[in-house]
């Protein structure tokens, strides 16, 4: 018995020891969003001063706390241009291994809604600033919003080995997880790293030392005016003292990663399927940026529209651009070039995701409609300078902005169709509303419908679906078809980046992403997806355009993505002025 007594003892304090002995890791991710208050360059410049420096200087004095430091690539120019001493100290930063630097996209784009190009894009132009200034991000990725997308495996292919996001949505959708996971797409994979995962693993703890807006951890951001508050900051140097205190080790995301994947007792798990979602999605996820309105200046739909529709002329005048390279005089061709570039950094900015969720102030909603102008201005310079070879009368050039391909043709008639009836129910929430439906083909249907704004604001337009077998592109994945799980815990929300949704009964729902771009929900149990503006008292109605088709899944996915993403052009000449109008394809 003494015996038994004795190695029970001993295997105890054996455990005790290995436990105490198992490796503790610190990670951290600031966010800096330089657009906080998209339009108000005050807030801007206080973001440097009263939180960005200080925090600069807080990790320059102690070297041993490492950290992952997010910005968008207009931050980085910003810095560059305007604030000097900080950019120095995050080089410096950077250079002794301490911070990790982390770089998403140009601007702090709402990038789920649009498709993968316009991210692809946005990190190019992030990666030229970059080497212009003498800096190289990580291959760790972080969204805006933590937004996040299984869509990413495709759209980063090549560009970033990880996705972090917080503990939603994944958890939101599946409950718990692993930290480390796979995230399949099509055929592509990418690791997630989810930051609600489990922190007590076989061989390690992990801990976050902060995951937040960067600059939380020394203001108060809206309550503080964005001025630095000494017992914010103690606060979080408090946390991460006790992280310390408490044997933590700190490193970098990259860091733990890589010490995971050589981690023998650790398998990396393939993920369950989640739609697209952002942080905090017990506040609607997608919807909250493409449908609920609570600042009362707000106009989603329309708002993400213009970018949208912006989209594809940006990209009709880069391929007319390119077929015309030849012929135009070179340096003209240079300005030309500069002009697009500048096209696509203004289209980039107007995508910012605070101009129509949470709370926008005026300036905020404002901003993209700013930048959208900024835009078409740059494309106005472009096609006077194109105009020279641009026909005019009844013939036009056909620009298709998937292929390239650019051919004379004679100039759209865009089809009427016969007036008919939905194929389908519809189900409409307004003080009232109208219709008009045309029957384009024997399998397709064009619903166009105005919806008045009911006493509380919110309307309402459904379709019917069945129980299940829905199908859709995930956010920046349109390229793909997946089918939408009917074992989430709650009704997903979907972006509908290229407005596709098979509804699982034959019909397959096209969304006219130009018109109004808003975020889908499947209410399961009514068997219903529904899009839902919450309109302000500014909003009197909402307008929306719909293609119903009927037939194969694939077919409706091609068509989608050719009347969204990759549309087709005529571009001619009339009065003087150049034109352009969208082929239906």
């Amino acid at each position: 018995m003494k015996k038994h007594f004795l190695f029970f003892l001993f295997l105890t304090l054996s455990l005790t020891s290995w436990s105490a002995g198992k490796p503790k890791y610190a990670i951290g991710l600031f966010h800096y969003n330089f657009q906080y208050v998209a339009g108000d360059y005050r807030i801007e410049a206080r973001i440097v001063r009263e939180s960005l420096l200080p925090a600069l200087r807080f990790f320059e004095k102690h070297p041993r706390y490492r950290a992952d430091l997010e910005f968008q690539g207009y931050a980085i120019e910003t810095m560059a241009k305007e604030y000097p001493e900080a950019l120095k100290l995050l080089k410096k930063l950077i250079a002794r291994g301490q911070i990790e630097l982390v770089i998403a996209h140009y601007s702090d784009q709402f990038f789920i809604g649009y498709p993968a190009l316009d991210l692809q894009r946005s990190v190019q132009m992030s990666d030229e600033v970059l080497k212009k200034y003498g800096l190289q991000r990580s291959r760790v990725f972080f969204g805006q919003e933590i937004q996040y997308s299984p869509g990413l495996a495709s759209a980063l292919k090549g560009l970033y080995d990880v996705v972090v996001t917080s503990s939603d949505p994944y958890s939101w959708y599946r409950g718990s997880t692993l930290p480390l996971v796979r995230v399949r797409y099509g055929g592509d994979e990418i690791l997630g790293w989810m930051g609600g995962g489990k922190k007590e693993l076989k061989n390690l703890d992990w801990e976050w030392s902060f995951l937040d807006d960067g600059e939380v951890f020394n203001t108060l951001d809206y309550n503080s005016d964005f001025y630095f508050v000494p017992e914010q900051e103690q606060k979080s140097i408090a946390h991460i003292e006790e992280l310390e205190k408490q044997g933590y080790k700190f490193v970098t995301i990259s860091e733990l990663v890589d010490i995971l994947k050589k981690d023998k007792d650790y398998h990396i798990p393939d993920a369950k399927f989640i739609p697209e979602g952002t942080w905090n999605m017990s506040v609607c996820g997608p919807f909250m940026w493409m449908g609920r309105q609570r600042s009362g200046v707000e106009t989603d739909g329309i708002t993400r529209a213009l970018s949208y529709r912006l989209r594809g002329e940006v990209l009709a005048a880069e391929k007319l651009t390119d077929h015309l390279r030849k012929k135009i005089e070179p340096s003209l061709l240079q300005k030309v070039v500069s002009w697009l570039k500048e096209a696509w950094r203004h289209l980039f900015l107007s995508e910012v995701s605070d101009s129509s969720g949470w709370t926008p102030w005026a300036v905020e909603v404002q901003y993209t409609a700013n930048e959208v102008a900024n835009t078409r201005m740059y494309l106005k310079k472009i096609f006077n300078a194109l105009k020279p070879y641009i026909p005019a009368g009844d013939s036009s050039l056909r620009v298709d902005t998937h292929s390239g391909r650019v051919e004379a043709a004679k100039r759209f008639v865009p089809p009427q169709g016969q007036d008919d009836y939905l194929p389908l129910p519809l189900f409409v929430r307004a003080a009232s509303w109208k219709s008009e439906v045309h029957r384009m083909n024997d399998h397709l249907w064009r619903l166009d419908i105005s919806c008045d704004r009911p006493e509380d604001g919110a309307v309402e337009i459904a379709f019917p679906t069945a129980s299940q077998g829905l199908w859709y592109s995930a956010g920046c994945g349109e390229e793909t078809i997946v089918e939408v799980p009917t074992d989430l815990k709650h009704d997903p929300a979907m972006a509908l980046s290229n407005g596709f949704l098979y509804l699982g009964n034959g019909y397959s729902l096209i969304k006219d992403c130009s018109v109004e771009h808003l975020a889908v929900t499947w209410r399961q149990k009514e068997r219903r997806a529904v899009f839902r503006e919450e309109l302000n008292d500014h909003n009197p109605g909402m307008k929306m355009r719909f293609y119903i088709f009927e037939g194969d899944k694939a077919e409706a996915l091609h068509l989608a993505n050719r009347l969204n993403t990759w549309p087709v052009f005529d571009v001619w000449q009339e009065s003087g002025k150049v034109k352009m109008e969208k082929v239906f394809p």
